[in-house]
């Protein structure tokens, strides 16, 4: 059968009863679309606290590539940089799989951001410090270790309408 559904997006009702009730111990109250991109941002609320869900589009990135970055992101936070990092599973896994119309999906979950946004209009202080702090955590990138062993071939191209802005290839 042909698959027909180029992208989906889930129920809150069903990501809690299936997907998130594996993450959390706070009773969850709801779980909405956030925001649509590269990726599906869900707010979920539980009684307690707020959290993200993303759940990565279909062949967007492949699992050892979302694996590859959510491993780095908890690698960061736990060296003290001001990350998001994924809150894992029991068993330590940071993905979990999304059943969805056009496939298999894969979700994480991180706590949420409090932190105010930048403007899309930064001053002069505010690029040297966010210059400072990127140059911070690319450093701190020097001693990372991929625990599963295999570094990913990143290859990932962006556009605006017909003209490719940016190439980048991670190895």
């Amino acid at each position: 059968m042909t698959n027909f559904v180029a992208h989906s997006v889930f129920d809150g009702k069903y990501l809690i009863e299936n997907i998130l009730i594996k993450y959390l111990n706070d009773k969850l109250i709801s779980c909405r679309l956030y925001k649509r991109g590269f990726n599906d941002t869900y707010l979920v609320e539980g009684k307690f606290k707020q959290y993200i869900l993303r759940v990565y589009r279909r062949e967007w990135r492949n699992k050892q590539e979302i694996d590859f970055e959510l491993e780095l992101l908890d690698f960061l936070q736990k060296n003290h940089q001001p990350v998001a990092s994924p809150i894992p599973f029991e068993n330590g896994v940071f993905t979990t799989e999304v059943d969805a119309p056009e496939g298999l999906r894969y979700g994480a979950m991180f706590p949420y951001a409090t932190a105010k946004a930048v403007n899309q209009q930064i001053n002069s202080i505010q690029s040297h410090n966010l210059g400072k702090l990127l140059a911070k955590i690319h450093t701190s990138t020097n001693i990372f270790k991929v625990v599963l062993g295999v570094l990913p071939l990143i290859m990932s191209t962006y556009s605006i309408g017909q003209s490719t802005i940016l190439k980048i290839c991670i190895i």
